[in-house]
């Protein structure tokens, strides 16, 4: 009997069919199944390769053998598990095959949290189309490649964790930690905030995140969402000579078409505990300028707040109230646009903002 973990399906094998499982879980290549199956059950060589062929075919559309980046049939496929944190939800991410784990790993590597008991289950199975991800309301997503997958899955993280947290706003802007203090990056999809963080971090900041800050909901300070950091290939050109390792990277494809990878800060980089919520001191507006030398220009509490909102989501409800919270927040807060072209003279006019 076969038990598939991840789609909770029992399956039911006769003779011939265990012999090639049992061949598989040896190691055993097809050649040398075929010539099994001819010596022990007295299949002619033909009938041996096709009858082979099509138990393979059947276990794999069951998702039950993973494929193998050279395109063969690979071994039992297998199930994992490993428990997310991310803002006030736990998420118990399944995937089966497991070896689907490794592709995931340096997305969430810091959100990976011991086993919580009521975890929400967010999981991930093949079939003869791609891979499904079922995320804990139900809600079905698909993607046709491997390489679709992670991007995928933050899409899902994300999304549920902003709807279940007890937050106010959340930021279409990088964060990093300078002290104590956070220095918020807000920006438009393709201002540089990404590349501009890796660098910062690179520099010795606490990465908070890369695309999406949280405000918490009645002190405004900035509450971390931890993925790897996001690079697109116009950034795997800047940060060549700072990081040879990213070109190293797998290649990932997002649903809006974009070619990234994922950077993971160095295990010496500072750690913010995942309870910590660190008050914003500095919002700095990122905008590359060819031949622009690094300059910080002082912006009005009014301008910045009106660049902020058209980054800003509510996760509740916006009145009169919460704007006034806003106006107060923003007026102990300095704001500049920080206009440069270069990355390490931007980094070093940013780190000078700390006393």
């Amino acid at each position: 009997m076969l038990f598939n973990a991840g789609t909770h399906q029992l399956y039911s094998l006769n003779t011939t069919a265990t012999y090639v499982w049992c061949c598989l879980e040896e190691g055993f290549g097809f050649a040398r199944i075929e010539q099994g199956l001819e010596q022990t059950f007295g299949f002619d060589p033909d009938a041996a390769k096709a009858h082979l062929g099509t138990i393979l075919r059947q276990w794999q559309d069951l998702g039950l053998l993973r494929q193998t980046t050279g395109g063969s049939l690979g071994g039992p496929a297998t199930s994992d598990t490993v428990t997310l944190r991310l803002l006030d939800t736990a998420f118990r991410l399944q995937a089966s095959p497991g070896d689907l784990l490794s592709d995931l790993t340096p997305l969430v590597e810091h959100l990976v949290t011991a086993e919580i008991s009521d975890a929400l289950t967010i999981q991930i199975t093949a079939d003869r189309d791609g891979f499904i991800l079922q995320g804990p309301d139900g809600a079905i997503e698909r993607c046709q490649r491997r390489d679709q997958l992670a991007p995928l899955v933050k899409i899902s993280l994300v999304r549920f964790a902003l709807r279940h947290s007890r937050a106010a706003y959340a930021i279409h802007a990088a964060g990093v930690t300078l002290g104590e203090r956070c220095l918020l990056l807000p920006g438009a999809s393709g201002s540089g905030k990404s590349t501009l963080t890796a660098a910062l971090v690179m520099a010795g900041c606490g990465l908070l995140g890369d695309d999406t800050i949280v405000l918490a909901h009645d002190t405004l300070a900035a509450r971390q969402m931890p993925f790897a950091i996001c690079l697109k290939p116009g950034a795997w050109r800047l940060l060549r000579k700072q990081l040879p390792q990213l070109a190293r990277q797998p290649i990932h494809n997002r649903p809006d078409g974009k070619r990234v990878r994922y950077l993971l800060p160095a295990e010496t980089a500072p750690r913010i505990a995942p309870d910590v919520q660190t008050p914003v001191e500095w919002i700095v507006f990122p905008r590359r300028i060819r031949q622009s030398p690094a300059e910080l220009v002082p912006l009005s509490r009014a301008e910045a707040l009106a660049r902020l909102l058209r980054e800003c989501c509510p996760l509740d409800t916006l009145d009169p109230e919460k704007i006034a919270q806003l106006v107060q927040w923003i007026a102990t807060i300095s704001c500049f646009e920080l206009r440069f072209n270069g990355l390490d003279a931007a980094v070093e006019r940013l780190r000078l903002l700390a006393p």
